[in-house]
């Protein structure tokens, strides 16, 4: 509050002050309005356009500046933007006491004090020496002084800043001494891998030759192995068909003469004919019945839509290694990883035998040829005989030294061949459920066998990715079969006995000419494995278990493929119906499927 008859000196200085533009950062009004006791209606007069004398001011001279101006009575409080450059003014001693009591907020100070000047100035009290300028040099100290501060604040935030980054700097500079120690290090041991690796490739070198000598060495022993043991098998089967011919020859009377024989040759054949028994007379082999016969052809090709899948059912806890039909009836029989096998019947899926007394897995089973026998082989290196009159295991093979796993019947039932991890094939004399010949010729397990159709050719194959033809009466090897890269799984061949099929591990399919002992066609399944094989008795369509879950169907003319999905694990197991109206098959998860 100005006191009355003041305002227009308070004015003059708030335009003074703007004007000379040390007090615009603490003023922000550029006029003031007071009441008047004498009712006159003063009008605000623009600084920049007025010429004020540094002289004391009165009521006469503000009438005659007003009317020199004629500013118009209003005038806009918005802000306005001067494009004129500010000159500044030194400031006078009272604007500089009011600037530093509104720089310390002594705003009550500072109400006294104009009071008590505004009082002096009308007393007339306040000499021409009062009125005196401001020197600049307090203006531009108190000006220097903000600067310094504000300088000093900048200083100090880029102290902060320096220190910050010279502890980031020490850190990195740490950081990177340490890596490059460990990066020496590294180097170091790698010189010294390096130099390890020199001598040990030198070592190596060194003994290449001994290593490729003993080679050698043992891949000739392994041929006269081999060989010597052929010759051997052949010796003992020629001194057992004489044998039976003297004994054939000689007439009947009660005192036998036997052939004298010299004591070393007994002393070398002593084993062999221990473990090797006369192999029996095996009737002649008839001409084969489906070579003429109309056999039933595969439903798929027959049906509307192929193959279905019908029924499903867990037919072990365990893995289904294999299936087996019964070649008149519509039996199947499972064998499995939890060391049993059991027989079903195809409608309807009921239960109706379970075989216990393997020890170990049981890998394959196969049915006599009258339908009254079941073979089995296993993984603790057995073969079982179960009869189903007596519901029992009538005979166990057990002269292989390693798990065996494939097993097949001879056409007239006497012969039994079996399959083993030991390389070897053995042939066995169901009667005395003895060993009559072993065959030898593979280099690694042996995984499927089986005899050709009304034949005594036994076709093997085997994990060295060969298929090996054998003559049952002789023990010998007669042809031996290359196309595969890759382990042999199974073989089996067509009703008629003309054409063989053989897989492998890595999903090769192969079809053989029997006669001319040569491949007819290849198909690619893989990369999945090929596991086992089916073929329908008219030999049409081809059964393939594979490993990638699917059961895929093959004509062998037309090289034409369908694939029957169903199966969620492995399929390890393929077999037809005797109708060759269904298709089953079982997998890994211990599940049978049923395909109509």
């Amino acid at each position: 509050r100005i006191p009355n008859g003041r305002n227009l000196l308070f004015a003059r200085c708030v335009a003074q002050v703007h004007t000379q533009g040390s007090y615009n950062e603490y003023c922000t009004d550029e006029y003031v309005e007071a009441e008047s006791e004498d009712g006159f209606a003063y009008e605000e007069v623009a600084v920049d356009e007025i010429s004020i004398s540094s002289g004391e001011e009165d009521l006469d001279t503000a009438l005659h500046n007003l009317r020199v101006t004629k500013q118009p009575a209003a005038i806009e409080k918005a802000p306005r933007v001067s494009t004129e450059s500010v000159s500044q003014h030194p400031e006078v001693v009272e604007d500089y006491v009011r600037n530093f009591f509104v720089h310390m907020g002594l705003h009550r100070t500072m109400e006294t004090f104009q009071a008590e000047w505004y009082e002096l100035m009308q007393k007339g009290s306040l000499g021409s020496d009062h009125a005196q300028q401001l020197p600049d040099v307090y203006s531009q100290n108190r000006q220097l002084q903000s600067k310094m501060q504000e300088m000093q604040s900048q200083m100090l935030s880029f102290k902060e800043a320096a220190r910050m980054a010279k502890e980031k700097y020490v850190g990195l500079k740490k950081e990177c001494d340490y890596h490059r120690m460990h990066h020496r290090r590294v180097l170091q041991e790698k010189n010294k891998l390096m130099a390890d690796i020199k001598k040990l490739q030198q070592h190596i070198n060194s003994y290449e030759p001994v290593l490729k000598a003993l080679k050698n060495k043992y891949q000739t022993v392994t041929k006269e192995k081999m060989l010597a043991c052929m010759e051997r098998d052949k010796a003992v089967s020629e001194v057992s068909c004489l044998q039976s011919t003297l004994h054939s020859l000689q007439p009947s009377s009660p005192t036998l003469h036997r052939p004298t024989v010299a004591r070393s040759d007994l002393v070398e054949k002593a084993t062999e004919i221990e473990a090797t028994q006369p192999l029996g007379k095996l009737p002649d082999d008839p001409s084969n019945p489906y070579l003429t016969a109309i056999l039933p052809q595969c439903a798929h090709l027959t049906r509307t839509g192929g193959f279905q899948l019908t029924t499903q059912f867990q037919a072990h806890d365990f893995a289904v290694s294999n299936v087996c039909m019964h070649a008149e009836k519509d039996v199947l029989v499972t064998t499995s990883d939890d060391h049993t096998w059991k027989m079903w019947a195809l409608e309807g899926g009921d239960l109706l035998m379970t075989g216990e007394g393997h020890s170990d897995w049981v890998g394959r089973a196969a049915f006599h040829p009258n339908g009254k026998m079941l073979a089995t082989c296993s993984g603790d290196g057995t073969v079982k005989i179960w009869d189903f009159g007596s519901a029992s295991c009538i005979e166990t093979l057990s002269d292989h030294q390693q798990p065996v796993w494939g097993c097949g019947w001879h056409w007239s039932g006497q012969l039994l061949a079996s399959a083993s991890m030991d390389h070897c094939c053995k042939l066995w004399d169901v009667e005395s459920a003895h060993c009559c010949l072993t065959l030898r010729g593979h280099t690694q397990c042996v995984n499927a066998v089986q005899f050709l159709p009304y034949s005594t050719i036994l076709c093997s194959c085997s994990q060295d990715k060969t298929i090996s033809l054998w003559d049952a009466r002789t023990g010998l090897c007669m042809q031996t079969l290359w196309a595969h890269q890759h382990s042999c799984n199974d073989v089996i061949s067509n009703a008629q006995g003309t054409v063989l099929f053989s897989a492998d591990c890595f999903g090769n399919v192969v079809s053989w000419d029997v006669r001319k002992a040569s491949p007819i066609k290849q198909w690619h399944l893989g990369p999945s494995g090929v596991n086992t094989l089916a073929v329908d008795p008219a030999g049409t369509v081809l059964a393939c278990a594979s490993n990638n879950g699917s059961v895929i169907l093959i004509d062998p003319l037309t090289s034409k493929q369908w694939t029957l999905t169903g199966h969620t694990d492995y399929v390890l197991g393929v077999g037809y119906s005797p109708l060759a109206d269904s298709l089953v098959s079982g997998d890994s998860a211990g599940h049978v499927i049923v395909w109509q």
